[in-house]
């Protein structure tokens, strides 16, 4: 064989073991999209914009006073996993209503001095090193949250204790309270404090509804969805893990900051503590065990057909969208009855009208009762009418899946944002507290 032949051979063994690693690492395996696992389109599009927009104010006061100031923020992330917090913090929009070529951020990668990670797992922490290897102020460390801050104990405060997807709910009653108590007294006047809980109201686990204690608000977390097809099943081979999470109620946080003051306040004379800024319920229609049925399996897959809305060039069928009060169990507070009411009503409206109008017949001009209609479902239902109008011309590009249904989507999570009322009615409970000195 001549060495150019030999040459030839050798690049096709080596072509068809790229090839046959690609395949090995599903590259050709039928493209489902963002439809399901960790970052599915409720995730980019509900869950960490809505995030963004309940922080945006907050953040950025906080980053206006730090420019005045001639400084920079200091952000410390408790749970940080690889670094998801930096990104969603650093992705903030000044507004959402602006046309121009460029994002303009609330907080710039430049605004920040240092993004200090604190996480349990070492494999988390060392990923978080390697990928943000090139920036200096970005920094990881392990810390086990359920001892406190030790970890950043020799640390100059920082502006920013930030906590997301619910690492918080690791812990105990006891042990929150105490971690709150460390940072009162590590932070400065005016530092902000993020956390992100489970939310013990979900319709995804009314299990939890009547809990009382400290361990009846405890139960078993999987995260099973990670592994589910579109057909909502785990492969036979996978082993999901579970581990014990404690889910909050809105009254139990403001239980909660009250017991943090009384402790902090009571520290030698010491005046210091919390104030709640903003309780937030995030993913009430939309939680990730709403489609595994996994504690709840009266439910709906709905999160899925959410997925759907999002895809590009993948139409959906709307009446999946609609919920009956037969999903919906009676609630010992009445106050969370009245809120799933209240949303539930307004979404079907919403889907209702979305439906009628795409096909010519419906009109705002004929929606019944509108004086009476909650504000950001009147907003929703001009919303759609005015995206339909705007896209019933466009003869390309398949304006119902790649316009109308994404702006339905965005729709319905304003109802989500506007309505809710911050009693842990979601899969996540946002709390937003600044530290007073």
């Amino acid at each position: 064989m001549s060495q150019h032949a030999a040459a030839v051979v050798s690049e096709a063994d080596e072509e068809l073991t790229t090839y046959t690693d690609a395949v090995a690492r599903g590259h050709y395996d039928t493209h489902i999209g963002n439809l399901t696992g960790k970052h599915d389109n409720v995730r980019s599009y509900w869950e960490d914009q809505l995030t963004r927009l309940t922080l945006r104010p907050y953040l950025a006061r906080l980053v206006e006073q730090k420019r005045d100031n001639n400084e920079k923020v200091r952000i410390v992330d408790l749970g940080c996993g690889a670094g998801q917090g930096y990104e969603l913090l650093t992705k903030i929009d000044q507004r959402d209503l602006n046309l121009g070529l460029f994002h303009q951020r609330i907080m710039e990668r430049d605004d920040v001095a240092i993004y200090l990670g604190v996480d349990l797992s070492h494999a988390m922490v060392d990923r978080g090193n390697e990928l943000y290897a090139a920036d200096p102020t970005i920094r990881f460390v392990q810390g086990d949250l359920n001892e406190g801050l030790y970890a950043i104990a020799t640390e100059q405060p920082f502006d920013l204790y930030f906590c997301a997807y619910g690492s918080l709910s690791h812990l105990t009653a006891p042990s929150l309270e105490s971690l709150l108590q460390e940072v009162v007294a590590h932070a400065a006047n005016g530092s902000l404090i993020v956390m992100d809980l489970l939310g013990r109201n979900s319709l995804e686990w009314p299990n939890l509804w009547t809990a009382t204690t400290d361990d009846e608000a405890f139960c078993d977390y999987t995260m099973s969805y990670l592994y589910r097809d579109l057909n909502n099943q785990v492969a036979p081979d996978v082993e999901v893990e579970h581990f014990p999470m404690r889910y909050w109620g809105g009254d139990e946080i403001i239980d909660l900051v009250e017991r943090v003051n009384q402790a902090t306040g009571s520290r030698g004379g010491s005046n210091a503590g919390l104030k709640i800024h903003k309780k937030f319920d995030r993913s009430i229609f939309v939680g990730r065990h709403i489609d595994t049925g996994e504690y709840n399996s009266q439910l709906k897959p709905m999160r899925r057909t959410i997925n759907r809305l999002h895809e590009d060039y993948m139409r959906t069928d709307l009446d999946l969208l609609f919920w009956e009060p037969k999903y919906i169990p009676e609630h010992p507070d009445e106050r969370v009855n009245a809120f799933f009411d209240e949303l539930m009503t307004s979404w079907n409206r919403l889907v209702d009208y979305t439906q009628e109008r795409l096909q010519g017949q419906a009109s705002l001009a004929n929606v019944r009762d509108w004086d009476q209609l909650p504000a950001p479902l009147q907003f929703g239902l001009m919303t759609i009418d005015r995206v339909i109008n705007s896209a019933e011309w466009m003869w390309v590009g398949d304006p119902r899946a790649n316009i109308i249904e994404p702006q339905l989507g965005y729709a319905l999570r304003n109802l989500e944002h506007k309505l809710e009322r911050g009693l842990g009615c979601g899969h996540g409970l946002m709390v937003i507290l600044e530290v007073e000195k």
